[in-house]
């Protein structure tokens, strides 16, 4: 944590101070968090592809091992990334954020047809040519590893040594889009960057896992489910 001699985070020298006295390690693991996925996938798009399995195998190996190092070596405890007991309010925040997110694809559309940007159905989602299962074990896979790594442990961590919701939020959503665009086209990408703030402002407001999680299954879910039988 920032120094008690630190200035106030809400001034500019106070953010200068709070990123200045982020730990060598937290800083690592909020790059590995931030950044490992985007790597991932850039090396499996580029040179070598492991299968979905292997692919879902990685994000939970990312997921656990970037959690290890929270609790083993930064002293967090689950609660202090986002794993914190969710109350009945956060059923409301859950179908908000689901809707909001299903409101974002469909208002985008427009506009991206309009802009001529491309869209491709199953970019990066690992469920071509794959089984239904697979391709929900990927929806679920989706919604948990991405909202611990880029949502609760990124934007704590990040909000402990900032002290600003925004800045920390802002981190979080921008590197979780650009995360995406290594296997998305542009007019995805402009959708997912939408979808993103909407989770985004639910964690920082709510600070529990529960509702972003759910929320991310069920809209990947209904993509997976969609591009199976519809």
């Amino acid at each position: 944590m920032p120094d008690a001699d630190s200035p106030p985070p809400e001034t500019a020298d106070g953010l200068l101070s709070g990123v200045t006295e982020i730990p060598p390690v937290t800083l690592a693991n909020v790059a590995v968090a931030l950044f490992a996925l985007p790597l991932f996938s850039f090396l499996s798009q580029s040179f070598v592809e492991i299968g979905p399995i292997g692919e879902l195998a990685v994000q939970w190996t990312v997921a656990a091992a970037v959690l290890g190092v929270a609790v083993a070596v930064e002293g967090q405890s689950l609660p202090d990334v986002g794993f914190r007991r969710p109350a009945w309010i956060d059923l409301g925040y859950l179908l908000a954020a689901a809707a909001a997110a299903l409101l974002a694809f469909a208002a985008t559309d427009p506009a991206i047809e309009a802009l001529g940007l491309r869209v491709a159905d199953d970019a990066g989602t690992m469920t071509a040519g794959a089984s239904l299962g697979v391709a929900l074990a990927g929806a679920v896979t989706a919604g948990v590893v991405e909202e611990v790594l880029f949502r609760g442990y990124a934007i704590e961590r990040l909000l402990a040594y900032t002290g600003r919701p925004l800045v920390a939020g802002g981190i979080a959503w921008g590197a979780f889009t650009a995360a995406h665009a290594v296997v998305w086209p542009v007019g995805n990408l402009v959708q997912i960057a939408a979808v993103a703030a909407v989770f985004t402002a639910v964690y920082v407001r709510r600070r529990t896992l529960a509702p972003v999680v759910v929320a991310h299954v069920l809209v990947w879910g209904m993509s997976a489910l969609g591009q199976a039988y519809g």
